[in-house]
């Protein structure tokens, strides 16, 4: 059973280790430091599993250090994705300046492959100046890059502004297709057969649909910035199953007392929301504090809705009298190892209004119901394995998992579809 900071008849909050200790370095326990980008469900899901580092060369880890490198690789992509977002604004802006130069106003093959001449003569200027110009040059670097990967795409796009609109969402989706085929090995299909077995799992959670759920999921596969989100929650999806993670049992339509009970006997929950709930300490007070925790609550006032989606940890329930509440961990919150640990506590009502399953279909999809899970949690007794190996209390020993995961689950599905195929062609 996990430990608690707070157990109570009414309230529940769990003990959950600071920092960070690797399977590879076992003497050594790191800060935490908080999410980049939007890589807010990979660093939710970290407490619930081992983590193994650079430097494990245990022959019998392989398989756990290469799953490992290949989310961290995930994240990576998405950090940099990030980034391009802002050159891609700066890219625009350049482009616009020189057509305003030209005679001809229209953005043509043409009128990019001079501008990257342009750009190639201004590397060349660099090299004359004895100022520090290595961020610039990068800069003009991947200017060019972008410039050459539409010129070797044009068909795909209208115009270049198109492409440039249509760049973030595109290397999304390529990049989860690269993740989704880079665990092919283990998983044994390739990106757009387990995408495809996704997208039904998608379908199959929404039951009754009010406005064709199915016929428009299947209808915007060809758009990328539709599909990117559902992408992404495919391979946060599979990062939990290969973690030996498994979709809880806690039904957000019953009362809170589930919900402590699933808390007591299983440990955290990495939900997801949208619009986000977030923590935001500057739009906090502080309502009760210890040398262990702090207890953050919205300030009085009218609050602003964050959009996108935001994946966070159930780490508390609190039965009230009239209003329930649950206590949340936030990837986007550093926890260093000294200090008091800082928890978010809002209302069970407002996690229901923003909650999303493990497929990503909002539980407020116009629908006669949506199925779970709406969590992943880390199977029973694991969680307190995990716990005693990051306080430095045992060695590492190997999750037991008497249980069939949620990739045998994946597998198994796409193997049944496979074979009915065949038998269709028989």
């Amino acid at each position: 059973m996990p430990n608690f900071l707070i157990k109570t008849a009414d309230t529940l909050l769990l003990d959950v280790p600071r920092g960070k200790r690797y399977v590879g370095e076992p003497d050594i326990i790191r800060n935490q430091p908080a999410q980049k980008g939007g890589t807010c469900a990979l660093y939710a899901l970290n407490p619930l599993r081992f983590r193994f580092g650079k430097n494990d060369r245990d022959p019998e880890h392989r398989k756990e250090r290469f799953i490992e490198l290949v989310f961290s690789d995930y994240r990576r992509g998405l950090n940099k994705i990030e980034l391009d977002k802002n050159t891609v604004k700066l890219l625009s802006e350049e482009v616009d300046d020189f057509i305003a130069e030209q005679t001809d106003k229209n953005i043509t093959q043409e009128v990019i492959k001079n501008f990257i001449k342009k750009l190639e003569e201004d590397m060349e200027s660099l090299k004359l100046l004895s100022t520090d110009t290595s961020k610039l040059k990068q800069q003009i670097e991947t200017y060019i890059e972008f410039c050459n990967d539409y010129i070797k795409k044009n068909k795909q796009y209208g115009d270049f502004e198109e492409y440039l609109n249509k760049k973030e969402y595109v290397d999304c989706v390529a990049l989860a297709e690269k993740t989704l085929d880079r665990l092919q090995n283990i998983t044994g299909f390739d990106a757009k057969i387990a995408m495809q077995n996704y997208l039904k799992l998608c379908v199959k959670s929404v039951v009754g649909s009010h406005e064709n759920y199915a016929e428009n999921l299947y209808l915007t596969q060809d758009n990328p910035e539709l599909m990117a989100p559902f992408c992404h929650q495919a391979v946060v999806y599979l990062a939990a199953s290969c973690y030996q993670l498994e979709g809880s049992e806690w039904d957000p339509s019953k009362p809170i007392d589930g919900l402590m009970e699933i808390l007591q006997e299983y440990g955290p929950m990495v939900i997801y929301t949208e619009p986000c709930v977030v923590f935001v300490p500057g739009s906090c007070t502080i309502e009760s504090s210890t040398d262990k925790y702090q207890i953050h609550t919205k300030k009085q006032g009218p609050q602003t809705t964050i959009e996108g989606s935001h994946s966070l940890l159930i780490v508390g329930a609190e039965r009230g009298k009239e209003t329930d509440y649950v206590y949340l961990m936030d990837p986007n919150v550093p926890a260093p190892l000294t200090g008091p640990c800082q928890f978010y506590k809002i209302t069970y009502k407002e996690i229901l209004d923003n909650l999303v399953n493990i497929y990503g279909v909002s539980i407020n999809e116009n629908a006669d119901k949506i199925l779970g899970p709406f969590a992943f949690q880390a199977k029973k007794g694991n969680f307190d394995r995990i716990c005693q190996f990051v306080e430095g209390s045992v060695q590492y020993e190997k999750l037991a998992n008497p249980k069939k995961t949620s990739i045998d689950l994946f597998l198994e599905e796409i193997v049944q579809q496979t074979e009915e195929k065949l038998a269709k062609k028989t």
